[in-house]
């Protein structure tokens, strides 16, 4: 059913940045094309409905291609990686509590140091700032409203 939803445009992968094609290809991420839809299946999912909007734009702007936009999973998880761009993203409704402010820069300084990364990025439903971690890491935080009109 899940190959069904695809072909039918419903739904899309986003596979993980592994070396491994099967490993690739079996442990995807699925995204709804339409947030009408995806939030019928959840309740209290504000995160979960920002992230999908985020990965539709990526893929409108990147395109489908297995090769263009991935997240990573190994240790740490990241919600998405554009290795032509450099770029790692994390999605979180709101990095107001410590425990999520840590967790998001956590995974993307570890990303950084295992992959190259040019431009580290947490988008929020409306906060906006630019954490300087350590001497190499800088994260903007931005909020996705902007986000989606700098892709324009």
């Amino acid at each position: 059913y899940l190959t069904y939803m695809n072909d039918v445009y419903l739904t899309f992968n986003i596979p993980n940045f592994t070396d491994s094609v099967a490993e690739r290809m079996s442990s995807c991420k699925r995204y709804f094309y339409d947030n009408g839809l995806l939030s019928n299946f959840l309740i209290n999912a504000e995160t979960k409905l920002l992230e999908n909007i985020v990965a539709v734009n990526l893929i409108e702007r990147y395109g489908k291609e297995e090769d263009r936009v991935f997240f990573y999973n190994k240790g740490i998880e990241v919600d998405f990686y554009i290795p032509d761009e450099g770029m790692a993203i994390q999605v979180s409704y709101s990095i107001k509590d410590l425990e999520t402010k840590e967790r998001e820069t956590d995974a993307l300084i570890k990303l950084s140091k295992v992959l190259p990364c040019r431009r580290l990025l947490i988008i929020t439903f409306d906060e906006e700032s630019v954490l300087q971690i350590d001497n190499h890491s800088r994260i903007e935080v931005i909020p996705v409203w902007k986000w989606l009109l700098m892709l324009r």
